[in-house]
């Protein structure tokens, strides 16, 4: 799984602290397998999460942490709709699934980016920044 984390590190002269307000964007579920693909970059086999979280900022939805990960969510979705899978074709799919025990459904992997925290918060309401 790929994720990415965000936490605040202060160094204060020999001390080191770090803020335990951690909230994690992550390219899967638990029970999913994160894949690389090329059917996002068209060019490329890329990360699919990095891939449609740099989409995300750079299209203007990076106000809010739901908002980020509603775009990351429709991009994958949209991906998955134009092609067989987000795996890199049915035959590379099938023997990945195999191999690394993910699921595989209706013709290609599950992966939908998930957003994780140490504690709750309205993902709507706060304003995202690294």
């Amino acid at each position: 799984m790929s994720s990415l984390l965000f936490l605040l590190i202060v160094v204060l002269g020999d001390h080191l602290w770090v803020v335990a307000n951690t909230i994690s964007f992550s390219g899967c579920d638990d029970d999913q397998t994160s894949a690389d693909t090329s059917a996002l970059s068209k060019i490329t086999s890329t990360g699919a999460m990095t891939f449609c979280f740099i989409q995300a900022i750079e299209r203007g939805h990076g106000t809010t942490y739901g908002s980020i990960l509603s775009a990351m969510r429709t991009a994958i979705r949209d991906a998955g709709g134009s092609g067989p899978d987000l795996g890199g074709g049915g035959v590379t799919s099938l023997l990945t699934m195999l191999v690394s025990g993910g699921s595989l459904s209706s013709g290609g992997f599950r992966q939908e980016p998930q957003l994780t925290a140490c504690e709750p918060f309205d993902v709507y309401a706060k304003p995202f920044s690294l």
